[in-house]
């Protein structure tokens, strides 16, 4: 029974006080919040003060469409005032408030869907805040379904970075260990090759002779093939030399024909150059070896064959020019040779027509087991070296392609591991632009425009990169990207815009930035540490039964 006498003084107060709360709502005043529904409750004079307390007038005189209060307090549901804000309860959707002096202006706002701001009976604004509500929550249930969905991927990504990290520092730990043993194995394997190659060279030396002699014999029809041509050669300038030589003496000096004189004066000139090039020093074919010899002879058929280029440029220049009235004999002679040595002469290869060089052949081995041998050896250490080279180069790129991947900031929970060198491209009507995440960003269409390089995250919400100097625009500075990131279920490319000269703005939507419930992440890390702690001990037990073993 005492109980009972306790309780109903509470309930009878608890009735009472939700009997005046639903009344205070029910009389407040239009435009007011419920929030601010206690702010508007008149005294007991039926009096209110302004919410400023610079005045306190009837309450009755509340939306009178006067203003009275010198903040507009008094006015929430006109325009008397137009400085406050009026409520709009948007039942079915979500409540919202615009400026009083919007209140029954002739146009229905969409931040009032319930129309409740025109009650005038001017302007008819239909309810429709059950419509706008269900396309809301559509809405908002579609970008909820995106999220959720890029939170799981994002958790994968997350997964993926931390034991990528762990996974890298393993193997950065074991390149490491592996420095020392490969750039040992290098040194050796150098030292076997210089032993080898030191083995051959002597060999080779001391085999000299015989190995030039059997070269000397391989080479020596083509020597006599090329001699042949060389002697040919020269055998062909001299004539050229002749006529040229007799057109100069015999010709009528009398007659001032322009081509003939200019062909004369080209004759003397390389007269005089060829004088100045006699200053050789002659060799004594029986000491150079025989791909020597032979290279000499090529190169002596070269020099005779450009000369015959030379005379017969001469020559030629002159029969073009020449005034076919003038009867000159030595003219007629030399116009006569010109016209038998063209038919064999091909001028764009400067050399004789249907005439291929002679190519030097490869040096026959020696058929001697001991040079085999040797050949064999020094090969094989060439491999070995080789091999180890490419090992100690593998451990090398290794460590350092890790280190920095290790420098890299891919956000506080290793989001972005997965991303790292991985390229977008978006393509529009006129250029195609592509970016690879921490690399490089790039223009292209019939070139390619670099826009910059990644130089780091702006501002700490890990959703903003910056790519920087690139290709200086004409009259402008360098070219630069800001990637600006926003959740979604694919990492693409959406927009590229370029809000300033050169300057570029990318939007990417990538599952890398939903947000993962704070509870939820704490747990996998909970989660990733215990399995740390379970692989560390199986590492641990392995190692014990190896040892014991």
């Amino acid at each position: 029974m005492k109980t009972h006498s306790v309780s109903l003084p509470i309930l009878a107060t608890l009735a009472l006080s939700v009997a005046v709360a639903r009344a205070n709502v029910e009389n407040t005043p239009r435009g007011v919040s419920p929030s601010s529904a206690n702010l508007y409750v008149p005294d007991r004079a039926n009096n209110w003060s302004c919410l400023d307390g610079s005045k306190t007038i009837p309450f009755s005189a509340v939306n009178d469409d006067y203003c009275d209060c010198s903040d507009g307090s008094d006015e929430p549901g006109t325009s008397a005032c137009g400085t406050g804000n009026y409520y709009c309860a948007n039942i079915g959707h979500t409540p919202s408030s615009i400026k009083t002096s919007r209140v029954n202006d002739g146009i229905c706002d969409e931040e009032c869907c319930d129309g409740s701001d025109e009650y005038d009976g001017q302007t008819h604004c239909p309810n429709v805040c059950d419509e706008v509500g269900a396309k809301a929550r559509e809405e908002y249930e579609r970008v909820q379904s995106i999220q959720n969905e890029g939170a799981r991927l994002r958790r994968g990504f997350i997964k993926y970075g931390k034991a990528n990290k762990i996974s890298l520092n393993k193997e950065l730990e074991n390149l490491r260990d592996q420095v020392d043993e490969v750039k040992e194995a290098l040194a050796d394997a150098k030292d076997k090759l210089d032993v080898a190659n030191a083995a051959q060279d002597a060999y080779l030396e001391g085999s000299k002779n015989e190995r030039e002699a059997a070269r000397k014999l391989q080479l020596e029809p083509i020597i006599q093939d090329q001699t042949k041509r060389l002697n040919y050669a020269i055998e062909i300038r001299d004539m050229l030399k002749h006529t040229l030589q007799n057109l100069k003496e015999n010709h009528n000096k009398n007659y001032h024909d322009l081509a003939v004189k200019g062909t004369v004066s080209g004759f003397n000139d390389y007269i005089v150059a060829q004088n100045e090039d006699k200053a050789e020093t002659a060799q004594d074919e029986a000491i150079l070896s025989s791909d020597r010899q032979f290279d000499g002879l090529v190169d002596e058929t070269s020099l005779v064959l450009r000369d015959i280029g030379t005379l017969y440029d001469l020559l030629e220049g002159m029969k073009r020019d020449y005034n076919t009235e003038y009867n000159d004999e030595a003219v007629l002679a030399a116009i006569k040779v010109t016209d038998d040595f063209e038919v064999t002469w091909d001028l764009s290869k400067q050399d004789f027509v249907d005439v291929e060089p002679l190519v030097i052949p490869e040096e026959q081995p020696v058929d001697n087991p001991e040079a085999e041998k040797f050949k064999e050896t020094t090969d094989l250490a060439q491999d070995a070296f080789n091999d180890a080279a490419e090992k100690e180069s593998k451990v090398q790129d290794g460590i350092r392609d890790i280190e920095r991947k290790l420098s890299m900031d891919l956000g506080h929970d290793e989001t972005f591991a997965q991303f790292v060198d991985n390229c977008f491209d978006y393509k529009d009507t006129e250029y195609t632009y592509s970016i690879c995440l921490f690399g490089d960003a790039n223009q292209r269409s019939h070139s390619n425009t670099h826009l910059g390089k990644f130089s780091g995250w702006e501002g700490d919400n890990y959703d903003t990169q910056m790519y920087t100097g690139g290709t200086k625009c004409w009259n402008g500075p360098e070219r630069s990207v800001k990637l600006v990131m926003t959740c979604g279920t694919t990492t693409e490319i959406v927009s590229v815009t370029e809000p300033e000269k050169c300057e570029y703005l990318f939007k990417l939507q990538t599952p890398a930035v939903c947000p993962v419930p704070e509870g939820e992440e704490q747990e996998q890390e909970g989660e990733e540490q215990e399995q740390e702690v379970k692989e560390d001990e199986e590492d641990k037990e392995h190692t014990h039964k190896h040892d014991e073993l």
